[in-house]
């Protein structure tokens, strides 16, 4: 312990660190700004029993806290990561918490399980983060949350609600394979690089409230009905199947609290149904000029526009679904 100093490498692989051991260690290496200041930092394999307060420490090298268990309530609020951060196949035993947390390379938190409540409220990603096959069983929140990449969540398991209002996604939001037990609140969101939710399983009903170039449902299936909100965006619902209505409409202001690009005004285009299962689908305000529609079909459109050249005649005949 004499030997800690802010910025020193610690290594706790295997270790079951008491709170007491935990508490002394970021005493010793905290610095004149009041936060913990580590260099490289091994967790690899530890327990913590206790309650684990991580709250605004800095992590100067890379972190690794690979296959750790939390057995307390863990917090990493207003924690900055400066190296490269991997939690991977760590189990967090009851809440954790990285509100306000920074990642400055990529993260990793990939196959981890969140027994408890996970809230990554207000969390910033300068680069790539990943989640694939995560498990949380418990409420999942990444409100405010700025992704500097791709948040990619493909084949990750949402036991409770999930919630990313008003996210940033500077590349693709992935949630391919995922499945959510208890509905998904996908936006108000702007994602520079598009949305995937093809092959998920949505029980509860889905909510997209979006910005995005592309946004695929390829696949995807939904108990309940889904609502699609969009700008600018190519929407593509070719093999999905809906238990309850599925409506589009156009947004035609700009979505409020999320920062959007300045990209050339766009209309919102459905561009496949093909083999979709839904009862009812409602368009409002959307381009179906370019729309692969299947043969029968029963489809709403209101104040949709048709494709450049399309004759009207032939594009309601489309937009209905009627010969």
């Amino acid at each position: 312990m004499d030997a800690l100093r802010p910025g020193t490498e610690v290594d706790l692989r295997g270790v079951t660190v008491p709170s007491w051991l935990l508490e002394a260690v970021l005493d010793a290496v905290t610095g004149p700004d009041g936060r913990p200041h580590l260099g490289r930092t091994r967790f690899d394999g530890a327990v913590l029993p206790s309650d684990a307060p991580l709250r605004g420490f800095c992590v100067e090298g890379d972190s690794s806290f690979d296959g750790a268990c939390f057995l307390g309530v863990a917090s990493f609020h207003d924690a900055r990561f400066f190296g490269n951060a991997s939690f991977r196949d760590v189990r967090f035993g009851r809440d954790v918490s990285f509100q306000g947390a920074r990642f400055h390379r990529h993260s990793s938190f990939e196959e981890t399980v969140f027994t408890g409540e996970a809230t990554f409220d207000g969390a910033r990603w300068h680069v790539d983060a990943s989640f694939r096959h995560a498990v949380f069983v418990g409420a999942a929140s990444f409100d405010h949350a700025a992704f500097g990449r791709d948040a990619a969540m493909q084949a990750a398991s949402f036991g409770g609600a999930a919630s990313f209002r008003r996210v940033r996604v500077a590349r693709r939001a992935r949630f391919e394979r995922a499945k959510f037990r208890r509905g998904l609140r996908l936006g108000p969101l702007v994602a520079l690089g598009g949305i995937s939710l093809a092959d998920a399983v949505v029980h509860g009903g889905l909510h997209v409230h979006a910005a995005a170039r592309q946004v695929s449902v390829r696949g995807a299936t939904v108990y309940g009905d889904a609502e699609f909100g969009l700008r600018y965006a190519e929407l593509d619902l070719a093999d999905a199947a809906f238990t309850g209505t599925a409506s589009v409409r156009s947004l035609s202001e700009p979505i409020p609290g999320v920062m959007e690009p300045s990209w050339p005004p766009a209309d919102v285009r459905l561009t496949s149904v093909q083999r979709t299962d839904v009862a009812l689908l409602q368009v409002t305000g959307v381009d179906l000029g370019g729309c692969a529609l299947p043969r029968r079909s029963e489809v709403r459109a209101r104040g949709g526009r048709p494709a450049a050249g399309t004759p009207r005649r032939s594009w309601l005949r489309r937009a209905t679904g009627r010969s």
